[in-house]
């Protein structure tokens, strides 16, 4: 899934460069005037990456993280939108399993354990589960940086739940 750039309120963009690439395999042309709709309409970027890119230097928002940290930020947000009752599967509920399992697989990585970890502070990572959620039309986008490092395919996977948690798949 890619994210909905054009009607997005909320981007959270995750081990990504989209002003570099174009979005790579998600193609954004003229990404810059996405970003200047994106913001007509009071909307909001938050780039999430160990280094200040090109993106972050036009978002909202920029976190940096440790590096092959992904799964140390992702496993907490997905737990908080489960301790704090935002799971919203909306219309997916029936193409979706699993769920419960996802939430003992969370269980163990509180927000306040796991920070250090990914160097993204609790309250911060618990803000961004809860904007994901309480954002009608928010995304959560992760390419390539969440890939190629050690569980890059369960952070890559995160991803995807976390949006389909959120109701925002």
């Amino acid at each position: 899934p890619v994210p909905d750039i054009e009607r997005s309120e909320l981007l959270v963009i995750l081990g990504a460069n989209p002003m570099a690439s174009n979005g790579s395999g998600w193609t954004v042309a003229d990404f810059r005037g996405k970003v200047r709709a994106l913001r007509q309409r009071g909307g909001r970027i938050v780039t999430i990456d160990p280094r200040f890119t090109e993106t972050s230097r036009i978002a909202d928002r920029h976190h940096h993280i440790r590096p092959a940290a992904d799964v140390f930020l992702l496993a907490p947000m997905a737990r908080t939108l489960f301790e704090e009752g935002l799971v919203r599967l909306g219309r997916l509920a029936e193409f979706v399993n699993g769920v419960d399992d996802l939430r003992q697989a969370v269980e163990p990585f509180a927000p306040e354990l796991v920070a250090s970890r990914c160097g993204i502070a609790a309250g911060d990572i618990r803000g961004l589960a809860r904007d994901l959620a309480n954002t009608p039309r928010a995304a959560l986008y992760g390419r390539v940086g969440t890939c190629l490092q050690r569980y890059g395919t369960l952070a890559s996977w995160l991803i995807d739940a976390i949006n389909a948690l959120a109701g925002n798949l």
